[in-house]
């Protein structure tokens, strides 16, 4: 029995419950609606900071002929959404993928020459292989030029301190040593300025009396520079990478709920089916951890054939621009059995490049030990593409000129700024405050003083040690077993045995209660049978399918509205290995919708 969708407006409720992604999605596009509102977690970051958008009230399901509602995500997914600046006047979800520009190159076709030629492609003539411009793009996107524009804008600076308070705090330390390591440095920046505008120029009476015409000349200190520059580097090739990745992991996850409930709009038709779809499965026990299970979406995104990936490490899609950090966190992480999740370069067979979203995470057994690693990957070079939609690598690729392009706007250069500026954008809440009380004082009158002081009342921006403190402190309290999931829209997953047994192995840290492991997948759908029949028909064929059920556990036996996505990952045999099921919430009462 065939699935059906959704959405296609049958009247049955149970036919309605089940549907298969081969077939043609819907056409309607959404109406989506930003909104702002929220008080941020920390009062005390910088002011500008953009709040989270607000739930609207309770809407009714609307018909199939308007715009599709999307269905609110569960509280404690809350934190991933978009915020209005972070959409970056973009007024819908952005496209992931990307086409590979090497699909089918006339370069690689069979040439027949004329004469005694032995050519049988037609020969490269450049000097070397040019970069590809996703290549170029990373480079950018992972560089210290980009750190450095989110260091010097107080908004992005604002979101990238925000994001290590609540995803990593011990990092704090490394940014407020770089900030005051750098505060130092345009200190003795602004002493030299005043040197060469005054100390060196001495009015006649002090050339006189000193007697002596040399420069002062500037004062330099290498080891504070080279300190500067260490802890740069330090941000750009640790904390860079994660901020990024949660921008990636925020932004997909919206977009693969949309594919897992079917409201999905009509432009990702093309590329849909590698949506939540991409998985394998690797042994930690044997040698180099080979993968043992992956779907089909692996394959053809990685044009690698099942006898090639099958029983080899990862690492044979890694290629030349790949960040060796990159594959240095991910092995660390794997080492210590622990989640992770990374955005890097990885290459397919033809030598293309692709931006890889990667999560993985230990699945461990009843007694803990670990057995195996899920590996979750979403191809995002086309969000990479368009900057992540973040407006401090928006902001820098409109510098450059893509030598890809014909012609490109000039833009304008930023006014500079004297040192005495940039020194005073890294005072300290305190020292804003003994300017404002002191600042001044022996060029103006006693009698003027108060009205000085009161003219302006200074914005307490940035928090405090002892709220960085605090922010560590409960981040530490909160569950490990929390903090080792997937993150985003994988945070609920099962991984469960092929047709007939269909009974859960593994499953996520938020899915895992008393009596949930070697249970039977089926005993959790409290659906009716014919819901029931569509999926052990679709497990049984070995094909991807999506259901709209009732979650069922010992403490809720009236069952919970959810969306289950199965995808089955493949032996070496093509035999069906394992199943990875995604579990993604359903609430009907609240909806969002983004517009611009």
């Amino acid at each position: 029995m065939p699935a059906t969708d959704l959405h296609t407006g049958l009247t049955s409720p149970d036919a309605e419950s089940l549907r298969s992604f081969t077939e043609t999605l819907p056409d309607e596009y959404h109406e989506w609606v930003t909104e702002s509102g929220r008080t941020s977690r920390n009062d005390q970051i910088l002011d500008d900071f953009p709040h989270p958008p607000t739930r609207p009230q309770n809407l009714d399901i609307i018909d199939e002929e308007l715009a599709y509602p999307t269905p609110r995500s569960s509280a404690k997914n809350m934190r991933r959404n978009v915020t209005t600046a972070d959409l970056v006047a973009t007024t819908e979800l952005p496209l992931l993928q990307q086409v590979n520009p090497y699909e089918n190159a006339e370069e690689f076709h069979p040439v027949n020459e004329e004469g005694a030629s032995y050519d049988l492609i037609a020969p490269f003539e450049g000097d070397e292989a040019p970069l590809h411009k996703l290549e170029r793009v990373s480079d950018v996107m992972f560089g210290t030029e980009h750190m450095l524009s989110i260091l010097n804008n107080p908004r992005y600076l604002a979101r990238f301190r925000e994001f290590l308070l609540e995803e990593r705090p011990r990092s704090i330390s490394t940014l407020t040593y770089y900030l005051n390591a750098t505060k130092a440095l345009k200190s003795i920046e602004y002493a030299n300025s005043l040197v060469r505008l005054s100390i060196d120029v001495p009015p006649p009476a002090v050339q006189i009396i000193q007697n002596d015409n040399e420069a002062v000349g500037i004062t330099a200190n290498k080891v504070l520079e080279q300190r500067v520059q260490d802890g740069l580097n330090a941000l750009t090739a640790e904390e860079l990478p994660a901020f990024i990745t949660s921008r990636c992991i925020t932004i997909t996850s919206k977009i693969v709920e949309e594919r897992v409930r079917g409201t999905l709009p009509m432009k990702f038709r093309d590329t849909s089916n590698a949506l939540a779809e991409v998985f394998c499965l690797t042994d930690p026990t044997r040698p180099d951890n080979p993968i043992i299970f992956a779907s089909g979406e692996f394959h053809r995104t990685t044009q690698y054939g099942m006898d090639y990936v099958l029983g080899r490490n990862c690492r044979f899609l890694q290629g030349p621009k790949t960040n060796p950090n990159s594959v240095r966190r991910i092995r660390e992480a794997i080492k210590e059995c622990r989640h992770h999740s990374e955005l890097f370069l990885n290459y397919r067979r033809d030598g293309s490049p692709f931006m890889n979203l990667l999560q993985c995470s230990p699945l461990c057994d009843s007694q803990g030990r670990v057995k195996y690693f899920i590996g979750a990957q979403i191809d995002v070079s086309g969000l990479a593409m368009d900057g992540a939609q973040m407006e401090s690598m928006i902001d820098l690729q409109s510098r450059y000129r893509d030598p890809d392009e014909e012609s490109v706007a000039e833009m304008p250069e930023p006014k500079p700024k004297d040192e005495f500026h940039e020194l005073c954008e890294l005072f300290s809440p305190r020292e804003l405050t003994t300017v404002q009380e002191n600042g001044g004082d022996l060029f103006q009158p006693l009698k003027n003083r108060a009205t000085i002081r009161g003219h302006r009342t200074w914005l307490q921006r940035g928090g405090s040690v002892d709220s960085e403190a605090e922010a560590i402190r409960l981040r530490d309290l909160k569950s490990p077993l929390l903090r080792g999931s997937l993150a985003g829209v994988y945070e609920n997953y099962l991984l469960v045995r092929p047709y007939p047994s269909l009974r859960i192995l593994f499953t996520s840290p938020s899915l895992q209660i008393p009596g949930m492991l070697q249970s039977s997948f089926l005993s959790r759908i409290g659906s009716s049978a014919s819901v029931k029949n569509e999926l052990i028909q679709a497990m049984e064929a070995g094909r991807s399918v999506t259901a709209r059920i009732k979650w069922v556990t010992r403490f809720n036996t009236e069952g919970r509205n959810r969306w289950v996505h199965c995808t089955p990952l493949y032996a070496s045999n093509g035999q069906v290995g394992v199943w990875m099921v995604v579990i993604v919430d359903d609430d009907e009462e609240t909806i969002i919708n983004w517009r611009n």
